[in-house]
């Protein structure tokens, strides 16, 4: 077994026993829960929550049982239910920070010039129609109805697939507003790429300030200096010019002192789309010669990953697709989501090397299909972390082989114009036309 992958998985196995040192965080009653040895454990509760609970309780529970082979029956879904309440969300939001943490400890990550390339990009989703929800995560609404929604700016690694930080937010805050906020805490080894929909001074001045750096795709019309910029016909231009009004009232109520003679320096950079189409990328990397003009179309194109990851959380792994209606409950399966599309990506950074040379012996290259993945990890994530340590290698050896036996090939990139559709009230859970339920 790859070393890198064993030491992923020897150390996340561990994360429930550390956390019984810490009662005081992670439990509701300190010194109570957890405390006697029954069936549903610490270590069982949370690994069946991160298996992802998307049938009923009591079928879920057989298969668990059934998949651990430990010689007991499964317990009654109402134990299951209590046993949940037992465990506050951070128990599963630290192991989600976890997960992410662990994997630049373990493997040897992907980085672009020195750096990590991390995506910031927001979505909602649904909750069940409860009162106390829409109380705790925010509504959205209309003339007839509202509905319990949340918005989620997540930070992506667009070259190793892994999900680093999540911010919950109402839809009544915009996301730019909570990208602001969360831009002391980003390392200053990343380049965080964002969409049009975050153009401003604020941001590039941020990560200036904070010793990280970003790419930010500009709408052509946004400032008289974009307007300027594109007319002039240059390929790059560096810019230096006062902060706006707006950016100035916004970096004051973060603490920062700035006034109407601060000025902010950045690198406008012309990219021609195949439509033929120009669009403006403003970066914080000014450095011309290390971070050359033309890198720049194919980074902001790898943003597309977040957008990936977002509809394999939303669509195969069913993100709204709730297993509980009490918001402690609620909590804990959306971290679960983020944790075992983690774990999926540290299962296939180990199988890189294995798959670029089943790709050599094929016309088109190949990669594990999500789907599939999802569905093939529901019942080996159970052996993989329950059963003993001994029994690892044997496990993870017939995981990989369902694996590769059902990779999909990568398609070309398309190039098609984007078609928007209207998402109603009711809607289900949206799958490519060639997927079905794997959960």
């Amino acid at each position: 077994m790859n070393t890198s992958l064993r030491a992923y998985l020897d150390a996340i196995r561990q994360f429930p026993k550390l956390a019984m040192q810490s009662p005081q965080q992670y439990f509701r009653r300190p010194g109570k829960d957890f405390t006697r040895t029954r069936i549903l454990h610490l270590e069982r509760v949370a690994w069946l929550n991160i298996t992802l609970l998307k049938s009923t309780l009591c079928v879920e529970l057989d298969r668990f049982f059934d998949w651990l082979k430990a010689g007991e029956f499964s317990p009654t879904k109402s134990a299951l239910v209590q046993a949940r309440q037992k465990l506050l969300p951070k128990f599963f939001k630290d192991m989600f920070l976890f997960s992410a943490r662990l994997f630049y400890e373990c493997f040897k990550a992907k980085r672009w010039k020195g750096m990590r390339l991390w995506a910031a990009d927001g979505t909602g989703f649904r909750l069940p129609d409860e009162e106390w929800l829409g109380e705790e995560f925010g509504w959205h609404g209309n003339q007839h109805n509202r509905v319990p929604s949340c918005r989620l700016l997540a930070y992506y690694d667009l070259l190793n697939q892994i999900l680093t930080a999540a911010q919950f937010h109402t839809r009544y805050v915009a996301e730019t507003v909570v990208a602001q906020r969360s831009i002391a805490e980003i390392p200053r080894d990343v380049c965080t790429v964002y969409d049009r929909g975050h153009a401003s001074h604020t941001i590039p001045f941020l990560h200036q300030h904070y010793g990280s750096h970003c790419i930010i795709r500009m709408p052509v019309g946004f400032s008289n200096t974009a307007k300027a910029f594109v007319a002039s016909g240059k390929k790059e231009q560096i810019i230096t010019e006062r902060l706006s009004y707006k950016s100035r009232i916004v970096l004051n109520s973060l603490g920062l002192p700035v006034n109407a003679q601060t000025t902010i320096t950045y690198r406008l950079i012309r990219v021609i789309l195949p439509t033929g189409e120009v669009e403006v990328l403003l970066t914080t990397l000014l450095d011309t010669k290390r971070f050359k003009r033309g890198y720049f179309s194919e980074i902001y194109r790898k943003r597309w990953g977040i957008e990936t990851c977002f509809h394999v959380i939303k669509s195969f792994l069913e993100l709204a697709n709730f297993s509980a209606y009490t918001v402690n409950n609620c909590w804990q399966d959306i971290y679960a989501h983020f944790i075992n599309y983690n774990i999926q990506t540290a299962l296939f950074t180990a199988k890189e090397r294995e798959i670029k040379k089943v790709n050599k012996r094929r016309q088109h290259d190949y990669k594990p299909n999500r789907n599939v993945a999802a569905g093939l990890l529901k019942r080996f994530l159970v052996k993989i972390m329950l059963r003993p340590a001994k029994e690892l290698k044997h496990w993870i050896k017939d995981f990989y082989r369902q694996i590769i036996q059902t990779m999909e090939p990568i398609r070309p990139e398309k190039n098609k114009e984007r078609r928007r559709r209207l998402m109603r009230g009711a809607e289900r859970h949206i799958y490519e036309a060639n997927y079905r339920r794997a959960l």
